[in-house]
């Protein structure tokens, strides 16, 4: 089976801290795939948290966001109480759609744990379709252009 190979930046201009707990490990006692995507879900609501924005809510009271597709190769095994260093960056970015990058490095030991790429979709709720991300939101996404 071919793999998708996820391209490793340059540059991940954001950065956040997270130690694996027990219930991040799976049956083999390491970082589980699933895992790693919710570790990366509570670093971009941290992020949007300081950009005063929400997935619901982008900016404009009707825009937020869906996921389109995700990745997830890993380069290394994480374990219980890791310290995760997870880089962030924004790729492709669009009107309606972009792509966070992340890379989890263990804090301890720089060793690459995983890299992890999440499509977006800008969202209108109240109409339930697709919708145009809002010019503030993607200017916030430039800033932090991969």
């Amino acid at each position: 089976m071919p793999k998708v190979k996820i391209q490793k930046l340059d540059h991940y201009p954001i950065q956040n801290q997270q130690t694996i707990r027990v219930s991040d490990l799976n049956y083999g006692a390491h970082l589980a795939y699933d895992r790693v995507l919710s570790l990366a879900h509570q670093a971009r609501v941290e992020l949007f948290s300081e950009w005063n924005v929400t997935e619901i809510d982008l900016g404009d009271q009707k825009t937020g966001l869906v996921v389109g597709d995700v990745c997830v190769n890993y380069l290394g095994e994480g374990f219980l109480n890791d310290v995760l260093r997870i880089e962030t960056a924004a790729v492709e970015i669009g009107a309606i759609a972009f792509r966070f990058n992340h890379r989890f490095v263990n804090a301890g030991t720089g060793a690459d744990i995983a890299l992890a790429e999440i499509g977006f979709v800008g969202f209108d709720y109240g109409r339930r379709m697709p919708g145009r991300l809002p010019v503030s939101f993607v200017e916030k996404l430039k800033t932090i252009a991969g």
